[in-house]
């Protein structure tokens, strides 16, 4: 090897390092604080947020990989995301729980540094809910001022959601789902199907060599379960905080993410629950 070639060897290895691949430099330089004077809970608080964030683009990438893999009918490749997801939202559900260990006080003195900024305005977190599922469009009102942001969002809204496609997947292997719920306006908000119902209820009856469909079933409750509790010790922590006043950025607070609680990304699959089973 020339020493030419060598130089440029150790170049490379002294410019690709720790913190050059993981830019952490840029990344530890995105905590600016707004309180002044300045509050030593502010940094707390936008770490905490900024994680989130970087934890609902790794769901998303994680989604679209789920996505392809329905679309393929690979259950066990469905199955393994699944759990990914499920392990991240487990730990974001621990994660919010640090901010109960703000007082209302020192949450209070650096609140209106926040300005109009709220948890409505996180794009990231609303595509999630869409790409499971779960979509409303009173949600758009919150990025009309971001159209980039508010057009990437609709395309979401417009694409079958993971639940769309997983009823795809069983019309193609022969299960009798509706053309009115596959051929649907993705955009609307979906309404629970009572064929759908008695199909996957059929399949946990009858599953004979599919009981891999039984499994994936059941991991998508869990995936529900998992986001039904972090929503539940959302509210816990924001009662904690800021108890029943409004929220930032005029949110209802607490009272709007009691109202979410109920939802699901799965409903046909949680109504099986309500049928007679024999024995």
């Amino acid at each position: 090897m020339s020493d030419r070639h060598q130089d440029y060897e150790n170049l490379q290895i002294d410019e690709l390092n720790y913190n050059s691949y993981l830019k952490v430099p840029e990344l530890t330089s995105l905590q600016q604080l707004r309180s002044e004077p300045r509050h030593h809970d502010e940094m707390f608080f936008i770490v905490i947020h900024q994680s989130f964030e970087l934890w609902f683009k790794e769901i998303l990438h994680e989604i679209d990989l789920l996505a392809a893999f329905i679309d393929e009918g690979n259950v066990s490749r469905v199955l393994k995301v699944i759990k990914r997801i499920i392990a991240i939202m487990t730990c974001l559900t621990q994660q919010i729980q640090l901010l109960g260990t703000l007082t209302p006080k020192e949450f209070s003195g650096f609140r209106e540094a926040l300005g109009t900024g709220s948890g409505f305005q996180s794009m990231q977190f609303r595509e999630i809910e869409f790409a499971l599922g779960l979509r409303d469009p009173w949600f758009f009102q919150f990025f009309e001022q971001h159209p980039h942001e508010l057009d990437h969002l609709k395309a979401r809204a417009e694409q079958p959601s993971i639940y769309d496609k997983l009823l795809n997947t069983l019309k193609n292997i022969g299960h009798d789902i509706p053309d009115s719920v596959t051929n649907r306006d993705f955009s609307v908000p979906y309404e629970m199907n009572e064929r759908v119902v008695e199909v996957i209820r059929h399949i946990y009856d009858e599953p004979q060599e599919n009981y891999h469909m039984v499994l994936l079933f059941e991991a998508l409750i869990d995936l529900d379960t998992m986001w039904s509790t972090w929503r539940s010790v959302h509210i816990l922590m924001v009662s904690r905080t800021i108890g029943a006043r409004k929220g930032t950025g005029g949110s209802a607070g607490a009272a709007f993410l009691e109202s979410r609680l109920p939802l699901r990304f799965f409903p046909e699959i949680w109504e099986v629950r309500n049928a007679e089973w024999n024995k």
